[in-house]
């Protein structure tokens, strides 16, 4: 894979502010004084993130590194499948550079691939396996992915691509491949479909596709590089072009390496709940990495179901968690929990969108009353910045309302809508733009959204630009006020592309016009729901009962389940800005006026 030397950009190290104040964040750094001197001092790591994982790792390879389904696997054992998988992936020909792609959910074959293919000096490509056919043959397009890894409820989104793309094997494996025992009632139920599906030659189980390592002996292992590659995660954005944001292996170090020399006191031999998925930056970086290089044992959840958190909670007693707003609603609600002494838990994390302040402080009564000593660490990221962006690294610096302080390496400020040159001062509001080792490399194959996003300043840093509204108070609290882009996160975290529907409803015919909005979840104290504004053609007249209906069918059928609107609202004209433009926000405070749970299309919710 070539570097896109537009794309990339070194960050300088910046010295600590020291004396009088600025009233500027970006130059006083306030949330310094929440960290000890000696954090500013500390070098980040110049590794892979194989390497840093063994490094952290090497004096406790005989504790638990990953429980699954009542499965221990220890850190030397973790360690000799990464191995085992790394000789596979060069038994089927995949060389530094390389791009793999990989639909698998948490299980540990999904994190013995992941560090794999960086210990040989390959790129994974990391994809919700429930994206529609269109899409995943859009990803393998611009990737040239040769060999794609899902699990085997996915199958039908991917048995097509030898047909048009260049992906050449298809590795499928179930979810419960790592447990014995049960998959072998599994496959006892499934025998004849399964036989079909491996019947295509180019589609081979994991357990063929593990044992064709076993031919070879010793290999290359990768080099760390400045700026080399790890992996790709994908998010939309203002223009609705699906884009893979590609992280490299100083990206992802960085969030580790912050969080492990942060007052949240991660510590080795901990037990870390993973809840969500690794094709999310916050799985992948805070949920996996972060917690395996601080030497903890990692419960792998396979599926997304935040209404069994407190099951989960209540079984493994685990003392980290990090979950979505989705998660700690049910957490809020249980009343067993509520009798349950919770000092097991340590720093509660919840991130992928913002806690309103009511639930927020309905959790701190409850956490703070059943023994746990701290508060919910509200956080902030993106999949651009490796997640870890903000967080509150203790009681002292959690405020109400806001999603933390900087990370010790991080920079933090807002700039002015008119002006991105312009920096704000303390509580005024404006964009909010990050200057981190963290920040990514870029989007894949993607300079001119790139160059949308990441931008030089006149200060000389390099800046991402998030299309993300707030402010940073006096101790260097980030408040979030709004999303100047318009993605829309439900309440369960998952992001629905507006663009995605507004594309698949202008196909029909008697449509001029469509603008997809987030609307208010009135179900849940969290979140929002994608509604369609349709404009008809000029003279069209039709039963909007039946045509709503049909464009729904269309949706269901064609676009990201998450992503189908819940509802249709036929309009003559969009509501317009001083300047010409649509006036979303206008859209959705007309359309929570005037809601009726009568017209609202539940969505799917699909599991395995």
């Amino acid at each position: 894979m070539e570097k896109d030397e537009k794309n990339n950009f070194s960050l300088q190290k910046e010295p600590i502010m020291e004396g009088e104040l600025t009233g500027y964040p970006s130059i006083d750094k306030p949330w310094m004084k929440y960290y000890p001197k000696e954090v500013t001092k500390l070098e980040l790591p110049n590794m892979t993130t194989y390497d840093y994982l063994c490094m952290k790792n090497i004096d406790n390879m005989d504790d638990v590194a990953l429980n699954y389904l009542g499965v221990n696997i220890k850190y030397k054992t973790l360690f000799k499948r990464i191995d085992e998988t790394a000789k596979s992936l060069i038994a089927m020909g995949v060389k530094k550079g390389d791009i793999i792609t990989s639909c698998l959910v948490n299980m540990p074959e999904s994190v013995y691939l992941i560090y794999a293919a960086n210990k040989i000096g390959a790129v994974v490509d990391l994809i919700d396996p429930f994206v529609t056919q269109d899409l995943m043959e859009t990803y393998c397009k611009r990737t040239n992915s040769k060999v794609i890894f899902t699990i085997d409820v996915g199958y039908n989104n991917v048995k097509d691509l030898p047909k048009s793309t260049n992906v050449k094997k298809i590795v499928l494996a179930s979810p419960l491949e790592s447990n014995p025992i049960v998959k072998k009632i599994y496959q006892l139920k499934n025998t004849k479909s399964m036989r079909k599906i491996f019947e295509n030659d180019a589609t081979i189980s994991w357990k063929d596709f593990f044992a064709l390592g076993e031919t070879i002996g010793e290999y290359k292992r990768a080099k760390y590089e400045k700026d080399m590659p790890f992996a790709l995660v994908h998010t939309g954005g203002t223009t609705g072009i699906p884009k893979g944001a590609l992280l490299s292996v100083d990206n992802v170090n960085s969030t580790a390496f912050q969080f492990e020399n942060s007052p949240l006191e991660m510590h080795k031999g901990e037990t870390a709940l993973n809840l969500m998925p690794p094709f999310a930056a916050y799985g992948l970086c805070n949920g996996l990495h972060t917690h395996l290089c601080c030497g903890m044992k990692v419960i792998l959840i396979p599926t997304y179901e935040p209404n069994k958190i407190v099951d989960q909670l209540l079984k493994y007693k685990p003392n980290r968690i990090a979950c979505a707003p989705a998660h700690y609603v049910h957490i809020a609600e249980n009343e067993k929990l509520k009798k349950t002494n919770l000092s097991f838990l340590h720093h509660p994390i919840v991130g992928g969108d913002t806690l309103n302040t009511k639930l927020e402080t309905s959790l701190n009564t409850l956490f703070l009353s059943r023994g746990c000593k701290d508060k919910i660490a509200k956080g902030y990221g993106l999949s651009e910045t490796a997640s870890g962006v903000t967080v509150c690294v203790n009681n002292e610096s959690n405020k109400l309302g806001s999603s933390g302080i900087p990370l010790s390496k991080n920079i933090l400020s807002c700039f002015n809508l008119e002006n991105p040159e312009i920096e704000c001062k303390y509580n005024e509001e404006g964009e909010i733009c990050i200057c981190s080792p963290n920040n990514m490399l870029g989007y894949y194959n993607m300079a001119d959204e790139t160059s949308n996003v990441l931008k030089l300043h006149k200060d000389g840093k390099v800046w991402f630009h998030t299309g993300d509204l707030g402010y940073m108070d006096e101790d260097g609290n980030l408040f979030i006020k709004g999303r100047l882009k318009r993605m829309i996160i439900q309440y369960n975290g998952l992001k629905a592309n507006p663009f995605e529907a507004e594309r698949e409803v202008l196909k029909h015919k008697l449509v001029n016009n469509v603008v997809v909005v987030g609307s208010k979840d009135f179900e849940h104290d969290q979140g929002e729901l994608p509604v369609a504004f349709v404009q008809l053609k000029n003279g069209v007249e039709c039963n909007t009962e039946e045509l709503k209906h049909e464009l729904h069918t269309n949706c269901e059928k064609n676009i990201t389940y998450y992503s189908v609107p819940v509802d249709f609202v036929f309009v003559e004209d969009y509501p317009r800005t001083p300047i010409g433009k649509i006036d979303y926000k206008k859209l959705t405070e007309m359309y929570e006026q005037t809601y009726n749970e009568k017209n609202i299309i539940k969505q799917k919710e699909l599991k395995f």
